[in-house]
């Protein structure tokens, strides 16, 4: 079965890109690496003989290549993951049995042959999210129906688990959730005055997690088998062995990490992994600034051991 694999960035975001085609390539994966990005591209990338502006192909490593795609979109790029994934599916990669999104700050920690159980051509692939617990009948999900109704979009089943979007995989039968998910997202858009947001208002809103919230209803909507994990295979709970996420607004490349340790939020597991995978074999940091970072992180970690917020 052939998979290949779709990410999107913008700005910084490349420190992201980089770290997680470390971990495909530490991983064992060989195929493509579709990059949808929005404004210029880093100088790792530019710079390196290997990539050709004109096609956007970069092979980073034997068997790994990052297929560099401009795009020309005013959409936040949350909100337009199913518009990218089923472009990708029916004009760049025809041969493509799946296609996974990954989002730009995850890394993988396990090896491709032990992730390729994630796939297969007949379900979407997802992972449940830090706040996984979301009954049948829990009130948003009420509300959601409310709202969709009269839309002409009704629930076909029932679920028990919320998902996070920075992971999916749509094989090419299910394509059409995707046309599903992204008028959703859409709709959620119009509820939010166009607010174009990962998060709006509090928890008790209606749409807090916008096109999250979109994507978990919508799977709710078709009957397309699901094969799913738990939070800790994203690194939300312990003994995960295949993603870490760095969710939240300040990511491992930001820095910061003694600041926030002092804040009472000391690293989580998932900036571990970034520095894991952050500078090789693609190398975007001198090896003086990421020594540095590696030891601003170890330093909050101590702190963190001894101080946290509540």
């Amino acid at each position: 079965m052939n998979i290949a694999l779709c990410t999107l960035f913008e700005k910084n975001y490349h420190y992201g890109v980089a770290a997680l085609a470390n971990s495909l390539i530490a991983a064992g994966y060989q195929g493509d690496l579709w990059v949808g990005f929005r404004g210029e591209l880093p100088a790792w990338i530019t710079g390196a003989p290997a990539y050709d502006a004109a096609s956007g192909r970069f092979e980073v490593a034997p068997g790994l290549v990052l297929r560099m795609m401009r795009l020309d979109t005013p959409v936040h790029f949350t909100y337009y993951k199913p518009t990218f994934i089923r472009e990708l599916l029916e004009k760049h990669a025809p041969e493509a049995a799946v296609m996974a999104y990954i989002d730009p700050d995850i890394v993988m920690k396990c090896d491709w042959a032990a992730f390729t159980g994630w796939f297969s051509e007949d379900a979407i692939s997802l992972i449940e999210d830090v706040n996984w617990c979301f009954p049948a009948r829990h009130p948003k999900r009420l509300l959601w129906q409310r709202f969709f109704a009269p839309h002409g979009v009704a629930p076909a089943r029932t679920l028990e688990r919320y998902y996070n979007a920075g992971f999916i995989a749509i094989p090419r039968a299910h394509t059409g959730f995707l046309d599903l998910w992204s008028r959703l997202c859409d709709l959620v858009l119009a509820h939010n005055a166009g607010q174009e947001k990962l998060k709006i208002g509090g928890g008790a809103d209606l749409f807090h997690s916008t096109d999250q919230d979109a994507l978990n209803f919508a799977l709710t909507v078709t009957d397309a088998p699901l094969n799913t994990a738990g939070p800790e295979a994203m690194d939300f709970a312990p003994g995960g062995y295949y993603l870490s996420h760095a969710i939240g607004s300040v990511k491992p490349w930001h820095g910061k990490h003694i600041r926030q340790a002092l804040r009472g939020q000391p690293p989580r597991l998932a900036v571990k992994s970034y520095y894991q995978f952050a500078n090789a074999p693609i190398k975007v940091y001198a090896d003086g600034d990421l020594a540095r970072r590696r030891l601003a992180m170890r330093i909050a970690a101590a702190i963190g051991r001894v101080y946290r917020s509540g």
